[in-house]
């Protein structure tokens, strides 16, 4: 009679331990949650097959609804993880082969490669982040034209300049919308009919995902779902779903159960009702990059499939993060221990620390933490040939090209038995020596970095962002460039108030009415910019207009002030000031950002 009590007993203390763990981690999300001024949050863990979910906060600040479980988010670029697996089932199906060249699907589409001949893009490129183009422009991500069912091509043919390739095809990482949103229209001309249908059909309902949807939603209006959580910013404005230009690459609904459901068979052997579903050596792929120079100079971190491999908090997974407007997501996968978790926040916030709920998840999860690999005492015998200063290669968006060259740049010196990083956007950091000319973060359990030289260039990459060695004279030219060019700003600025109080700025003889007019012309669209929705930064409005005339003009101006000084011929602090301005707007010509078109 004792034991049957005592095992009751022994059942009853059990359920009272997993249900004080729930509340542990249910409480913990909702205090990180309140820090974070944040509306909302819904979330699902796995663990041995065993699926969890919560749901913490506001449905619709507006309105007060309470965010359920079974609620409905967007997840932003999580997408793409779901893209790359429903490739990856195309491929298992002998319906493409991920290392076809995309121009043999697609032939209407030329990308501009100097590579083409032996290194096309191929569909794994795209895959991968690694086919060389750019991320995506401005009036292809802030644009309220898009409607749910814009055609995909249209993002490519307005404006042929975006398929310009930047480096060998397969060798670098850089991430990219528009590569993805590619894979939406090589899985439309395969299937013949809308990605979202086919995907709907043919990997939602497999997967058992019967709540998630590749269509478009939103809150209100046509395409409504009662169900969508409402999105929010930092001070908790709502903003309903809007169409967006790339939609493969962004546009997904679903619930924490769903992405449970995901993670799990992401997880598995990829077998579906005792079918293989995706083949094995291809699931196991995702989140393991094999082809990029920083994996073939010994580097295993990086992306692969729509997930990359990440090393945080102690522990190394597969992960994705992704933020659309009004939410923000985070997918996160340890197969060798068949864990996982998801969450997505209604909350689009550039102040909140989303890391703080990464490290809650895994410590919760009891992911095993491997040891750091050892410090070795010496650095490679060629560390001096990478002393000195980088440039990413390549950036994303190619418009802040020069701003990434002026403040992402970064410098490379030896301290003791490690290497400093120095940047001055970014924080600097050290580098520990592992072997070779692999390093490490201090913080970090495996490799996280890799020296290497292309051809003889030295390079520095951590499998997600490349660094190539650059010249002190270029870059300090750079620099000079543009402290000259904000001087002569001060010059200007200062004598044609002066002349202005003295009304002399107007004789028919002045050299600087029209660069000091220019200058001041910078500040009209400002106003009008504020007053327009930032939805709107990519489309061919009056506030955009008017600063494309803005900073068109200038150049212009300083010519015409130039001329009239020529024709003087005296040297005065107008004459320098208008040169030192001159040749800085000469500059941001060279790199495309005078005049500051944001429309296509």
């Amino acid at each position: 009679m004792i034991k049957p009590v005592i095992l009751i007993l022994l059942l009853f203390l059990s359920s009272i331990s997993v249900a004080q763990d729930n509340e542990t981690l249910d409480g913990k999300l909702k205090k990180a949650v309140t820090n974070e001024n944040l509306t909302g949050a819904v979330w699902s863990t796995i663990s041995d097959d065993i699926i969890t979910t919560g749901a913490i906060g506001l449905k619709n600040a507006d309105t007060k609804e309470i965010l359920e479980n079974d609620d409905r988010v967007l997840i932003g670029s999580v997408t793409k993880t779901l893209i790359a697996t429903a490739i990856l089932r195309l491929a298992s199906q002998g319906k493409l082969d991920i290392d076809s060249p995309v121009h043999k699907i697609l032939p209407k589409i030329l990308f501009d490669n100097p590579w083409r001949e032996n290194n096309p893009v191929t569909i794994r490129d795209l895959l991968n982040h690694t086919s060389g183009i750019e991320d995506a422009r401005f009036w292809q991500v802030f644009s309220t034209e898009s409607t749910s069912t814009t055609p995909l091509e249209y993002i490519f043919s307005k404006n042929p300049s975006v398929l310009k390739v930047r480096t060998i095809p397969g060798t670098r990482f850089s991430y990219s919308n528009m590569g993805y949103s590619f894979l939406g229209l090589i899985i439309e001309k395969i299937t013949q009919e809308p990605y979202e249908n086919y995907l709907d059909k043919n990997l939602l309902v497999p997967l058992g995902m019967n709540s998630s949807t590749f269509q478009f939603t939103t809150q209100k209006g046509e395409n409504v779902d009662q169900h969508l959580a409402m999105g929010h910013f930092d001070n908790g404005t709502t903003q309903e779903n809007i169409p967006m230009f790339l939609r493969p690459a962004g546009q997904f609904t679903t619930t924490a159960k769903d992405m449970a459901l995901l993670a799990k068979f992401l997880m598995s052997d990829g077998v579906i009702n005792e079918k293989s579903f995706i083949d094995k050596e291809l699931l196991n792929q995702m989140g393991n990059p094999i082809s990029t120079e920083s994996y073939k100079n010994g580097l295993t971190s990086g992306y692969q499939f729509g997930l990359s491999y990440r090393d945080r908090y102690g522990v190394v997974g597969k992960f994705h993060r992704g933020n659309t407007i009004g939410y923000r997501a985070t997918f996160y996968l340890f197969p060798e221990q068949k864990k996982g978790f998801f969450i997505s926040y209604n909350t689009d916030s550039e102040t909140a620390n989303y890391e703080n709920f990464n490290s809650i998840f895994i410590n919760y999860l009891g992911i095993n933490k491997p040891q750091k690999l050892k410090v070795k005492n010496n650095l490679p015998s060629n560390i001096k040939d990478f002393y000195g200063y980088y440039k990413m290669n390549p950036v994303r968006f190619e418009m802040f090209a020069y701003l990434d060259l002026l403040f992402n740049s970064i410098k490379v010196e030896q301290e003791n038995n490690k290497l400093i990083l120095q940047s001055i956007q970014n924080e600097t950091y050290s580098l520990l020596p592992v072997g070779s000319n692999l390093f490490r973060k201090e913080d970090r359990v495996k490799p996280s970095h890799v020296l290497y030289k292309n051809d003889t260039t030295p390079m520095i990459s951590d499998g997600l962002v490349t660094y190539e060695k650059v010249s002190l004279f270029y870059l300090g030219l750079m620099w000079l460039s543009l402290i000259l060019g904000l001087v002569g700003i001060i010059i200007i600025l200062f004598r044609g108030f002066y002349l202005l109080f003295q009304k002399q700025l107007f004789n028919h003889n002045q050299t600087i009415t029209l660069p000091f007019l220019s200058i001041i012309g910078l500040l009209i669209p400002f106003p009008f910019l504020l007053n327009q929705s930032f939805l709107n930064l990519g489309d061919f409005t009056f506030a955009n207009i008017l600063l494309a005339i803005a900073t068109g003009f200038s150049p212009l101006a300083m010519i015409f002030g130039i001329r009239k000084i020529w024709k003087n011929k005296t040297l005065t602090i107008d004459t320098i000031g208008t040169l030192f301005i001159l040749q800085w707007t000469l500059v941001l010509i060279y790199w495309g950002i005078s005049p500051f078109r944001l429309w296509h």
